[in-house]
């Protein structure tokens, strides 16, 4: 029985939720492709699920219509932030003036650190007779904080404490769906003492007008004081803030997810390996984000429709939704649309401004660049380790502990 006839033969609305989700946990492609073909608009209890491409890119392109739903996590947090505004200054100015600070002569120098620490710390997690080391431990998280610390200028207390800053912050603004209030207040206090340690740092700078450095919190010091962001001192509290919530927890996710899968493919394990060592990056990159395709760091964003509003205007499934009811994107199934994604179960290298890894619209991902440079750079030098290869028995199975976030990820190298 397909998942439609099951869905549409149970009445029980929490019974239809718990369908769906089950569904997407055991096989997203397969329930996508059939609300794709079928019921390209699903309405659920909870929420309302957009699943083709066109449609998706639609309803992320009107922001003042679908609007983010990370204010009420933010704000609490880190302060009025960016992320959680549509149609208000704070997105407009911010966005600007960060957009300036992360330079694109910045990024050479980016994925030479990101090669630098990942190696680094690859060279002595295989020096051992194990034969074993684990990605999240050893590079997905160390190499974005790296970067956060050593390129954007925000160094913080000590590693293990910006890494529990990242971890509660990014649970709760991206992944608390039912609210949890735990969760809420983990990311409170975090985001708090994270403002506490930052307030510090950058008062300490003072004047900002003279403020040393070429890394993107000293620009936007020298920025400020002399008048030219238009923020105020809460305004680079939480824009520096915002430079950790941001990049730590996503990359991690994206360099097992898509290792994972190039290692599952060893035609294409043996084109990225060829790749990594020639250091043809354009080759590997492009490997790197068509695997991510297929394990994707979520496979839906959410959104608050503001007034009524159609989605999929001008179609034979548009539908009407109110105001205040959530809407699903389906990210991950529009990067298997064949409309355009052409064969979309086979693994080839398309462009990379399809792919919605980095979101789409006014709320794509700031970083988007630092990333696509720090998430293949680190990959690469994954498959730099001699004799990499996935366990066997689901030994390389990526392990979530039960939360939202790759915990670790074991895989297998040649022993010295």
């Amino acid at each position: 029985m397909s998942f439609l006839e099951t869905f549409d033969g149970t009445a029980d609305p929490a019974a239809r939720t718990a369908l769906f989700f089950g569904a997407v946990q055991a096989d997203w492609r397969s329930l996508f492709a059939e609300l794709r073909e079928t019921r390209p608009i699903l309405d659920l209890p909870v929420m309302t699920v957009v699943t083709r491409w066109a449609d998706v890119v639609d309803m992320l392109s009107r922001n003042e219509t679908f609007r983010v739903t990370y204010a009420p996590h933010m704000d609490p947090s880190v302060g009025p932030f960016m992320l959680g505004r549509d149609g208000a200054i704070e997105n407009w100015r911010d966005k600007a003036a960060m957009r300036t600070l992360l330079r694109w002569d910045d990024l050479p120098g980016i994925r030479a650190t990101a090669a630098e620490v990942a190696s680094t710390a690859l060279r002595a997690a295989t020096q051992g007779p194990s034969g074993v080391f684990d990605v999240v431990a050893t590079v997905s998280r160390l190499v974005p904080l790296k970067i956060v610390q050593r390129c954007f200028g925000f160094p913080g207390p000590d590693d293990a404490t910006m890494l529990a800053w990242s971890r509660a912050t990014q649970a709760d603004m991206f992944h608390n769906l039912t609210n949890d209030p735990a969760i809420l207040q983990a990311n409170i206090a975090a985001g708090q003492a994270m403002q506490a340690w930052v307030a510090q740092f950058v008062d300490g700078r003072q004047p900002w007008a003279t403020a040393a450095g070429e890394d993107t919190v000293s620009r936007l010091l020298r920025l400020t004081g002399a008048g030219l962001s238009g923020l105020d001192r809460q305004g680079v509290i939480s824009n520096v803030c915002g430079l950790l919530v941001g990049a730590i927890e996503t990359a991690s996710q994206a360099i097992a997810n898509a290792t994972a899968q190039i290692l599952l493919n060893p035609t294409q394990a043996g084109l990225a390996t060829q790749a990594a060592q020639k250091g043809d990056n354009a080759t590997f990159d492009a490997i790197v984000w068509e695997a991510l395709r297929f394990a994707p760091m979520t496979t839906f964003v959410l959104r608050v429709a503001a007034e009524p509003a159609v989605l999929a205007p001008g179609t034979d499934h548009q539908a009407t939704v109110p105001a205040g009811r959530v809407v699903a994107a389906g990210i991950g199934s529009a990067m298997f649309d064949p409309a355009v994604f052409p064969g979309p179960d086979d693994f080839q290298t398309r462009p990379r401004d399809l792919y919605l890894h980095v979101g789409f619209g006014a709320h794509i991902c700031l970083g988007q660049y630092v990333a696509y440079e720090i998430i293949p750079e680190t990959i690469r030098q994954v498959l730099l380790v001699p004799g990499v290869h996935l366990l066997p028995q689901d030994g390389s199975a990526i392990n979530n502990a039960g939360g939202p976030f790759a915990e670790s990820f074991k895989l297998g190298f040649k022993a010295a």
